[in-house]
């Protein structure tokens, strides 16, 4: 795009990855919307097979020029940020079935290990992908593993963030986040389970979201959000090797969607979770404070929580790469730029 004309240096662009998953009233036509900053909206082509499914989910690989959606069609597709044709045009490079089932999530690996796209869907199966370059197939993608550990579909799947290696995390309808670390990065096809704890065991629909600490020099880390309601984040402990609850934030009605901000250079962590007519931002230090045994055992005195007043029901949300701004999508069909203020009071700055 273009810079401002009173831009007299380049101008950064960050993007967000918001995807609406609506429930009341399908939609008349399956579209995507890519935004950058604040520009015109750009429509991607859907697959002519697809017209009327439902998107559930969009991920952009770690440069920005790639996108990979998934649907209820059982299929996976790859937009590439053209090189040629106009400006900001994208074009559907792969689409291919890749579960037997509705697809939930997809995520992409940091290229260091390659192109590497994690999915997963209603058929209680994680799928890894990986693009073989310079294959002449219709096809690029292949399927290198199957995690099938799990009884009941899989509704969300995380890669873990770079210095973690490559690990990914999936959450199911079980109520039951398995934690999984590929032995070796050349060869794609073992992945055994490393760990796994019971995160949302008995609701309804079980873990509906996940997502990872992307701090450096803090342990492994996730928030898991679930249909209960329930947002806790779980750290990993060396010395007993299992998965601990390190805060436990809050519950509302069900979980959609929860989102961990980048945090690096902050003495606190920034969570946000949405649970449909409501969005809350949680903010925490780094370090919990230790307790008396006389005081309450709640995390609730360390946690700051904000509410912001959104319109109609949120089902994604992402933050922008520094954990400044907040995107939210949802069933009015229209996406929600916020920003925080210097009191950390939450406004709408686009809509």
């Amino acid at each position: 795009l273009p810079s401002p004309a009173s831009s007299s240096s380049s101008t950064t662009l960050f993007s967000v990855s918001v995807s609406v998953v609506p429930q009341r009233s399908p939609p008349s036509k399956r579209t995507l919307v890519s935004m950058s900053a604040f520009s015109e909206p750009i429509s991607l082509p859907s697959p002519a097979s697809s017209s009327s499914s439902t998107l559930h989910d969009c991920s952009f690989s770690f440069s920005g020029k790639r996108l990979a959606t998934c649907s209820g069609d059982r299929s996976i597709s790859v937009y590439d940020l053209s090189s040629s044709g106009p400006p900001g045009g994208w074009e559907q490079t792969a689409t291919w079935q890749a579960h037997e089932g509705s697809v939930w999530k997809v995520d992409w690996a940091h290229p260091e290990f390659g192109q590497i796209l994690v999915s997963c869907g209603d058929d209680s199966t994680a799928q890894i992908w990986e693009e073989q370059a310079g294959s002449t197939s219709a096809n690029r993608w292949v399927k290198k593993a199957s995690l099938t550990d799990a009884r009941k579909p899989v509704n969300a799947v995380a890669l873990a963030p770079r210095h973690l290696g490559l690990r990914l995390a999936t959450g199911g309808a079980d109520g039951i986040v398995r934690v999984y670390e590929a032995v070796d990065v050349l060869n794609l096809e073992s992945w055994p389970l490393s760990q796994r704890f019971d995160a949302d065991v008995g609701s309804e629909v079980g873990v509906t979201s996940l997502s990872w600490c992307g701090a450096r020099f803090d342990p492994p880390s996730l928030v898991v959000g679930g249909s209960s309601g329930a947002v806790k984040v779980w750290t990993f402990s060396e010395t007993e090797r299992r998965w601990n609850v390190a805060w436990d934030l809050g519950k509302g009605e069900r979980c959609l969607d929860v989102k961990w901000a980048n945090g690096v250079g902050r003495s606190f962590h920034r969570v946000a979770a949405a649970y449909g007519p409501a969005v809350r931002v949680y903010t925490f230090p780094r370090e919990k404070k230790a307790k008396k045994p006389d005081e309450d055992d709640s995390d609730s005195d360390q946690v700051d929580v904000k509410e912001l007043e959104v319109d109609g029901d949120v089902w994604r949300l992402d933050w922008n790469e520094t954990g400044t701004m907040l995107a939210t999508s949802g069933e009015d069909g229209r996406v929600g730029m916020w920003k925080a203020d210097f009191e950390g009071v939450w406004h709408k700055v686009e809509n």
